[in-house]
Order: structure tokens, then sequence, then C-alpha cells
């Protein structure tokens, strides 16, 4: 079934050289030239990445997961059915009103009578966030994953604020100085740890649920 160790592991890998870059700039005693200020900003925005990929993948995971069990899609449950038949849905969204009449009953018939699986691996459910609370949430919605405010806990109130320093820094609103400004050492440190600890527990908690077939499929 769905394994957590390979997304555990390259969670830590990711924090481990946030750690790395944040205690390299901060050199005691301190170095002639302090970008200390500018790894701090850096590191916001690598915590930002690390949970990117490590959402994304665990997607990728789950839907790969699913294929594998040859479960039809009629058996799918409804989060999962979306994957079976997203091309089908995109097609007509992006066509006339009149296709979307003719069309869209063969599209429900393929979802409700089909006994193989179309799921499709390659997607993730994009909800045009960049990867803000929002994101989590529809992510666990289709998935039937429960609240991920009950998993991330501290985290949860801090992911709107990361995707916006990220953002900043990515687009050059703002510099890596200018973000890393709103953080001391220990403060960062402190996020860092709470970063992994939280989205460890995201991911034993995907890892738990989705142990049985039925996680899944839809009872009969």
């Amino acid at each position: 079934m769905f394994e957590v160790e390979i997304y555990l592991s390259e969670l830590s890998r990711r924090i481990d050289t946030i750690r790395r870059i944040v205690n390299a700039a901060h050199p005691q005693p301190p170095a002639f030239s302090d970008i200390s200020r500018e790894a701090r900003g850096v590191a916001v925005l690598l915590l930002f990445a690390s949970y990117e990929n490590l959402l994304t993948g665990v997607c990728r995971g789950l839907l790969e997961t699913a294929a594998k069990l040859r479960v039809g899609n009629r058996r799918l449950k409804t989060g999962l059915r979306l994957f079976a038949v997203f091309g089908g849905l995109q097609a007509i969204a992006s066509a006339s009103k009149v296709k979307i009449w003719k069309e869209g009953t063969k599209l429900l018939e393929q979802a409700a009578l089909s006994t193989t699986c179309t799921v499709n691996a390659n997607l993730f459910p994009e909800d045009g966030s960049f990867m803000k609370a929002s994101q989590v949430r529809l992510f666990c919605d289709l998935f039937g994953l429960g609240d991920p405010a009950l998993i991330l806990q501290e985290v949860w109130g801090r992911l709107d604020t990361i995707v916006t320093q990220r953002n900043s820094i990515a687009h050059g609103k703002h510099t890596p100085e200018e973000v890393g400004r709103n953080y001391t050492l220990s403060e960062l440190h402190d996020l860092i740890d709470l970063w992994e600890k939280r989205w460890s527990d995201f991911v034993n908690h995907v890892g738990q649920q989705a142990s049985a077939r039925d996680f899944f499929r839809s009872s009969r």
C-alpha cells in the first residue's frame, strides 16, 4: 500500500539543507560580510518549497497506489473518481454548452459504470492559491483525509504568510534580506523545527489513512 518513508526522507533532507544554510550564515563570531538576513529570507523560500514538493509528491503517490489497486472507477471514492475523469471534464469545460449536454452523460456513465481504473497520477488539484491553506484543505477534502488544521496545528496559521513571503521574493517585490528581517535567528530555528514536525505528522497521518484498500474505494 502507500508507503511514507520516501516522503519523510525527502522532507528531512530539505529541512536539513535549510538548517545548514541558516547556520552557515550565522557564524560565531560573525563574519566580516554579514549575509544572515539574506539567509533567513532564503530559508523562508525553501520552507515553502519543502511542503510544495511534499504535497505534490504525496498526491502522485496516492494516485499511483490507487491505480495499482485495479479498482474500477465505479468503486473509487468520489474524490478519486474526479482524477479518473478529469481529462473528460477539462475537454467539456473548454467546449460549448451544447457539447456539455451531449457529452456530459457519457462522462458520468464512465465514472459510474466503468470497471477499469483511469486515474491520472500526473494530476494535482490546484486551487489557484499557490499552496496556501486553502490548497491544503482542498487536497485533504478530495482524498478524505479530514481537517488539516488539526494535524498541522501551529503551522496551519503560518502557511499563507510563508506563501506570501515566498512570492514576494520570487517575483522581486522584496529581497531575501527584507523578508529575513521579519525573523530573529531563534524564531526561524523554532519555525524550521516546527515545520519538520508538523509536516512529518501530516505524512504519517496520510500513511495511516491510506494503509487499507477501503481508503480508496467506496462501500458497495
